[in-house]
């Protein structure tokens, strides 16, 4: 019984991505500045923002965008005493641990004037300091999600940072400038 039901769901499932149209997309992805009315004096210079990025992907597949850095750590292992027929050791040890971000999409557009659907995945790597540990620990994280985004439009995925309320003169004003990190797919 339970093969037929797979064989069933199978079947279901296959025609729908059958369906779409052979063709590549462009994912398109920017991190800007909430627009505002007003302007920002500071004396510090602006965090960068990412550098626009194009990913040329086959309709319904699955393209992957990653930055980031290896970071070699350097322990020790074991310590040897003198002995009487040998000499005193240190055994050294190496560990590279990952840190950054992998940003996976997937969009699924069913042609002519309909938006596409992008099923979006974003995987993190941190390495986060233990005073008094052994070796820093590392921190992993995952958000899925899925937007529909009209094609040529470009749509807002996430926000960090907060806004200010208009009208308002603060000081503060330069770090609290909202970032949106924002996605658009186009046709080549």
């Amino acid at each position: 019984m339970r093969p037929t039901l797979l064989f069933l769901l199978a079947f279901l499932v296959l025609p729908a991505a059958a369906q779409l149209p052979a063709r590549d997309l462009v994912v398109e992805l920017r991190q800007i500045e909430e627009g505002s009315a007003g302007y920002v004096v500071g004396t510090r210079p602006q965090a960068p923002l990412m550098a626009p990025q194009q990913l040329q992907v086959r309709n319904g597949s699955q393209a992957r965008l990653s930055w980031g850095q290896a970071i070699p750590m350097q322990w020790v292992q074991s310590v040897n005493a003198a002995g009487p027929m040998t000499g005193a050791g240190v055994k050294q040890g190496l560990t590279w641990l990952q840190a950054g971000q992998t940003f996976i999409v997937r969009p699924r557009w069913p042609g002519g004037k309909q938006a596409a659907s992008v099923d979006i995945e974003v995987q993190t790597a941190s390495v986060e300091n233990r005073p008094g540990a052994d070796l820093p620990t590392q921190q992993r994280g995952e958000v899925v999600t899925t937007v529909q985004a009209p094609l040529g439009q470009w749509v807002t995925v996430a926000r960090s940072g907060s806004s200010t309320p208009p009208g308002t003169y603060s000081s503060d004003a330069a770090t609290q400038r909202r970032r949106l990190l924002q996605l658009r797919v186009t046709t080549p």
